[in-house]
């Protein structure tokens, strides 16, 4: 009996191994095929589902401005509507407030200057500095410097004169120069503005010195080391002239690029967006000439930063907006306020310092006159635009409602009297700080 009991036993754990072990190669088979077919596909983890875009939807205080916004251009007096484009986003919570012929394309006039702004903000960086250096090339003995006196310098808008270049050399001791000075200009041609705008608008009496092409420059700069005193024998236009061991430095001349924009943007100058336009190309590659396609640049940066896709019929001739040719969407122009304001440097520039704000002492800019009434303060944040004789005008920027909420918005104006359409862009502005 013991001997059959055993003999059972010894069956049921042999058939327990075999069951253990075909269940092994059973699961293993399982788990060799999903790992190498097609099959493994429909067997998603959690981690490898696609991310859903989440869509937010205007909520209550979105839609009653919104319905604010409709019942204003119903109302609109002497304003074209069929020529008019609004678009409203609200920034804090990431949706679409209102769009009206959002996508049409029309003149954006000045607002141009905010794809300026924004493109060399980014590629150069807030803290970039226009910089111009004067090095002496060679041995002082005495009053004399033997050897030549080297120019580095940048397209500064901001620079208006040569004389503390020359004093610096005189500061040296030097009254005579026994060789050349050397131009090594970053732009040796004038700055004029797109052959499609009004000629009056950017005069060369308007131009900033560094701008005026060389032969003016080097004129000028002549003059200035005679009123210091200074002598030499010759002088030549060089093209990135490199710097030898005995090159020293004598003087240095900084200005911060945002010093640039400031005037830029809230007093929409139109020579520096010109002049910012032509530096922001060239500020990245001294070596590059100046070509047909440098007014383009602006839309391959917008591909580039993939801010808007929908650009193949835009027009982009200048960086100041003066051409009437030119052809944006107020779609657009938020996305590019949408982009600015995800990056806190740009937007901290933008807000804090280079966008005109109504009723402010020092940054009402092109808003003077406008938007006067205290709920006004500190609210709106923007770029005009205007174009008289074709009855443009725009205005984009940020505003911030009382409740705390930050938007974009953007307001063009064609063929309409752009008294009114001012008026028009108040009254809507008004709408997103109270």
């Amino acid at each position: 009996m013991q001997r059959k009991k055993k003999k059972r036993r010894l069956k049921k754990s042999v058939k327990r191994g075999c069951l253990g072990i075909i269940i092994f190669l059973l699961l293993l088979a399982v788990f060799l095929f999903f790992r190498c077919s097609p099959a493994k596909d429909f067997f998603f983890s959690k981690k490898e589902l696609p991310e859903e875009e989440i869509v937010v939807e205007p909520d209550s205080v979105d839609l009653a401005i919104a319905d604010d916004v409709q019942r204003l251009i119903r109302r609109a007096i002497h304003i074209d509507t069929t020529m008019l484009a609004v678009d409203v986003y609200d920034l804090t919570r990431g949706c679409y407030v209102y769009e009206y012929h959002s996508h049409r394309k029309l003149i954006p006039a000045s607002c141009m200057k905010l794809l300026t702004g924004v493109r060399v903000l980014k590629q150069l960086g807030a803290d970039h500095q226009y910089c111009s250096r004067e090095y002496i090339l060679g041995k002082v003995q005495g009053e004399t410097l033997y050897g030549d006196l080297l120019l580095q310098m940048d397209d500064d808008p901001l620079l208006l004169s040569f004389s503390d270049f020359a004093e610096a050399i005189r500061a040296r001791g030097i009254s005579h120069i026994k060789g050349r000075v050397i131009y090594d200009l970053l732009r040796t041609d004038t700055l004029r503005p797109h052959h499609t705008a009004q000629p009056y608008d950017i005069t060369y009496r308007q131009v900033p010195l560094l701008m005026k092409g060389a032969p003016r420059v080097m004129s000028e700069f002549r003059a200035s080391l005679r009123a210091a005193g200074i002598s030499y024998d010759s002088d030549t236009l060089l093209f990135n002239v490199p710097l030898t061991k005995d090159a020293k430095l004598v003087y240095q001349y900084q200005t911060p690029l945002r010093e640039v924009l400031k005037p830029m943007l809230t007093n929409s100058s139109n020579v520096k967006a010109e002049c910012v336009l032509y530096h922001n190309q060239h500020a990245q590659d001294r070596l590059a000439e100046p070509d047909t396609s440098l007014y383009m640049k602006p839309l391959d940066f917008v591909q580039t930063e993939c801010i808007y896709d929908r650009i193949a019929d835009f027009v982009v001739n200048d960086g100041s907006g003066l051409s009437p040719e030119n052809r944006l969407t107020a779609d657009f122009l938020v996305q590019l306020m949408v982009y600015a304001y995800k990056d806190s440097v740009i937007r901290n520039v933008l807000i804090d310092e280079a966008l005109a704000t109504p009723a402010h002492p020092t940054r009402h800019g092109s808003l003077l006159g406008r938007m006067s009434a205290p709920c006004y303060r500190d609210r709106i944040f923007c770029k005009t635009g205007t174009l008289v004789s074709y009855a443009a005008s725009s205005l984009t920027g940020y505003a911030h409602h009382q409740n705390g909420r930050w938007f974009a918005f953007s307001i063009i104006n064609n063929n309409s009297p752009v008294y009114d359409g001012r008026e028009f862009q108040d009254a809507l502005c008004r709408l997103l700080v109270e």
